[in-house]
């Protein structure tokens, strides 16, 4: 596991934040914030934008390095990218952080909602410039074929053999070497990451802050598409941004940390467990 990324110094503190309705404010509340870098991104990841300004409003953070960086190009399955994203999740509970909030990019936004789906122990959602839809790029016809291979090889008995397999990042298509299983994990239709099925399964409303980039590249889906399958919460917001896919995280520092609770008031986690 990636070495904990500790900036918890003390900071002056932003102005009073107007509580979120549905929040009770009655216990102290340490916020911690697990950040999950895009598809393809390398350190210093576009997400880490974030990292000073959430320490100067006193919040702790964790910056893991993923399966899907550019270094590793998917070396391990999405159920073990979950399982590392709540280990991380648990180390900032462990660390005293009483409300764990999952910030994901791009694919990341991906792994933040199916991780508060499949694994759970989160308190709200922040997704920037959501990517990796499987179910639009299996029913556009983009990664059909290679599903099919995949597929194939894993009934043959080579699931573990990598082979070249069609990635898709912002609409450009790349051939990459991924072991089939784990190229299923992350690009079946009906499989973990599949965006609609995970906001329709989400256990309990969450607060959900989903921030939509507004350019010229590949058209991010609509607030109906999956937002609006979740359960509604009074605390979430969908926005959509003047910002490109990689420039999304450093627009959005102030309406993130606007969108953050200050660090007193109880837990949604605690609240519904």
């Amino acid at each position: 596991m990636p070495p904990l990324l500790d900036r918890h110094r003390t900071a002056q503190a932003r102005a009073p934040v107007r509580p979120r309705p549905g929040i009770d404010r009655t216990d102290q509340v340490s916020t911690g914030v697990v950040l999950l870098h895009g598809k393809w991104d390398q350190a210093p990841f576009a997400i880490a934008a974030l990292t000073d300004a959430l320490t100067a409003a006193g919040h702790r953070w964790r910056l893991p390095t993923l399966p899907w960086a550019l270094r590793r190009l998917y070396d391990a399955s999405f159920d073990t990218a979950l399982d590392q994203i709540a280990d991380e999740a648990a180390a900032l509970r462990h660390a005293g952080c009483t409300r764990v909030i999952l910030c994901g990019h791009s694919l990341g936004a991906c792994a933040a909602l199916a991780t508060a789906v499949h694994r759970g122990g989160v308190d709200g959602l922040i997704l920037l410039a959501p990517g990796h839809f499987p179910e639009r790029l299996a029913a556009d016809g983009h990664t059909a074929a290679s599903l099919s291979i995949a597929k194939q090889a894993l009934a043959n008995g080579r699931g573990q053999t990598r082979m070249p397999l069609i990635d898709v990042h912002q609409g450009r298509p790349r051939q990459l070497r991924i072991r089939p299983d784990h190229y299923l994990s992350y690009f079946a239709p009906e499989g973990a990451a599949a965006w609609p099925d995970n906001c329709r399964r989400l256990p309990a409303p969450l607060p959900m802050l989903w921030l939509a980039e507004r350019s010229d590249g590949a058209a991010p889906p609509g607030i109906d598409y999956a937002f609006r399958q979740a359960g509604a919460h009074p605390a979430s917001r969908w926005l959509q941004l003047d910002a490109t896919h990689h420039a999304l995280p450093a627009q959005a520092i102030d309406t993130v940390l606007d969108w953050l609770p200050p660090q007193h008031g109880q837990s949604d986690h605690d609240r519904h467990r």
